[in-house]
């Protein structure tokens, strides 16, 4: 069962780029959910295995990421909503991994490591969030940029090779999104924003089923 929902996953999420490609808005607006739905139904056959705690905190983390989801890909743009949603997803997160067996202290130069970037990265985004938003959007993408970094520490947290994967895959997929926002276009975007994204959350609903 497990095998077969990761192949559907697989299956869905490259469909999902297909359809963007072929500017087929039908078929994302099914696809891009659809791939997380079946991502959230493998967290939930992973919560009868998982430490109940850590568990129900992943599952409402998916939960809120598929509701951001939907907001980022209206018509109308709902980026603040979906950015709200992702970081109470990011938060579940952060909860989640403080809370998975065998956690332990982070090194002080990955934690002062993930600080760096997401200040230079901060400072980076910084004119262009101004402009499209103004300083409202800007301490909400500068709570944003907290979060998500505290989320990637609380993976180093967790000491688990593949949390860890993922939570990287998921700070470089918003960090490849906020460049394309509001920095400049890149040619390759929805691939680099798509693949580590449905990547990341794949890992995190999996982990339920190795607690």
């Amino acid at each position: 069962m497990l095998f077969s929902l990761s192949i559907l996953t697989m299956f869905l999420g490259s469909l999902y780029l297909l359809a963007v490609e072929k500017q087929d808005k039908s078929w994302v607006y099914i696809l891009k959910p659809g791939t997380m739905v079946i991502i959230i139904l493998i967290a939930i056959l992973g919560l009868g295995e998982s430490s109940s705690t850590y568990g129900w905190w992943i599952l409402a983390g998916l939960l809120f990421s598929i509701l951001g989801d939907i907001f980022l890909m209206l018509p109308k743009d709902r980026f603040v909503y979906g950015l709200g949603s992702f970081l109470v997803g990011h938060v579940c997160y952060v909860v989640g991994f403080s809370y998975f067996p065998g956690g332990g202290a982070v090194n002080l130069w990955i934690s002062g490591a993930l600080f760096l970037v997401a200040i230079l990265y901060l400072l980076k985004l910084s004119k262009g969030v101004v402009n499209s938003g103004g300083i409202v959007l800007f301490l909400a993408v500068t709570a944003y940029v907290a979060i998500i970094t505290s989320m990637v520490w609380a993976a180093f947290y967790s000491q688990q090779p593949l949390i860890i994967a993922g939570a990287i895959l998921f700070f470089f997929s918003d960090a490849i999104l906020a460049w394309d926002r509001f920095i400049g276009k890149l040619t390759y975007r929805n691939y680099l924003v798509m693949i580590p994204y449905y990547l990341a959350q794949y890992l995190f609903a999996i982990s339920l089923h190795w607690v």
